[in-house]
């Protein structure tokens, strides 16, 4: 593995990610909450020394946190939809809040990634309850993230979400084979796209936000060790996993 590279590891997955952080932290939103022993092994899994992944409670995301008696480290939003209750809880157990008005130019989100680029900008953001809820919530939350000074990625049992920028690749090795792997543009265009280890496979291509035909795809028939990469020369790219169906 090239020494600039960093594999980030997430329950049942791994990802040889460019450019490798100085720290990795979990961000708690407020979408779906992911399931409990999902989240347990997501901070358990970077522990060394008995140090876990710090994590950030966004708004909402502190009553998931309170639910599980997971102290946050920083508490960031407008309390608008967290429960009095757990934020002042966060509050007691220690964590430092950025409290904002409800009024105001950006997401609770974004104001998590402005805070956590300038707290340590080289740090890696994993953020988790991020999907589910509403459709206006989701899709700026995944341009945010696309365009964010900090790398990101957005991930639960259900789905995970790469971001791939210019010049960049990214190898991805799953524990069971994902239900649907797509490649989403979040440019107008992306140029020079590779993959390996997927059923259609692309090369040097070039895909446009207008059409859907990198949608769906799946691991290669052959792919027994469930491995595939992806590669980009310009754009931004979304790498998309979906592990579970909804029911």
């Amino acid at each position: 593995m090239h020494e600039d590279n960093h594999t980030l590891i997430l329950p049942h997955i791994c990802a040889v990610l460019p450019c490798p952080p100085s720290n990795e932290v979990v961000c708690i939103g407020g979408g779906r909450a992911p399931a409990r022993d999902w989240l347990a092994a997501l901070i358990r899994l970077h522990e060394a020394g008995g140090v876990m992944r710090p994590v950030w409670a966004i708004d909402r995301g502190v009553n998931i946190c309170h639910a599980l008696a997971l102290s946050p480290s920083h508490l960031i939003g407008d309390g608008d939809s967290a429960d009095a209750s757990a934020w002042e809880w966060a509050k007691i157990q220690g964590a430092e809040v950025h409290a904002f008005p409800p009024e105001k130019d950006f997401t609770d989100t974004e104001l998590a990634l402005h805070i956590a680029a300038q707290n340590d900008p080289c740090s890696l953001i994993i953020l988790t309850a991020a999907f589910g809820g509403r459709l206006d919530h989701l899709m700026s939350t995944a341009a945010v993230v696309a365009n964010a000074s900090i790398p990101c990625v957005l991930a639960d049992e259900r789905e995970t979400l790469f971001y791939l920028h210019e010049g960049e690749s990214l190898t991805v090795t799953c524990k069971n084979a994902p239900c649907a792997i797509s490649l989403l543009p979040f440019t107008e265009e992306c140029l020079g796209v590779t993959t390996a280890g997927l059923y259609w496979e692309l090369t040097d291509a070039r895909i446009t936000n207008h059409a859907a035909l990198t949608v769906s795809n799946v691991l290669a028939h052959d792919n027994t060790q469930k491995i595939f990469t992806v590669s980009l020369r310009s754009g931004i790219l979304g790498v998309y996993l979906c592990h579970k169906e909804q029911q």
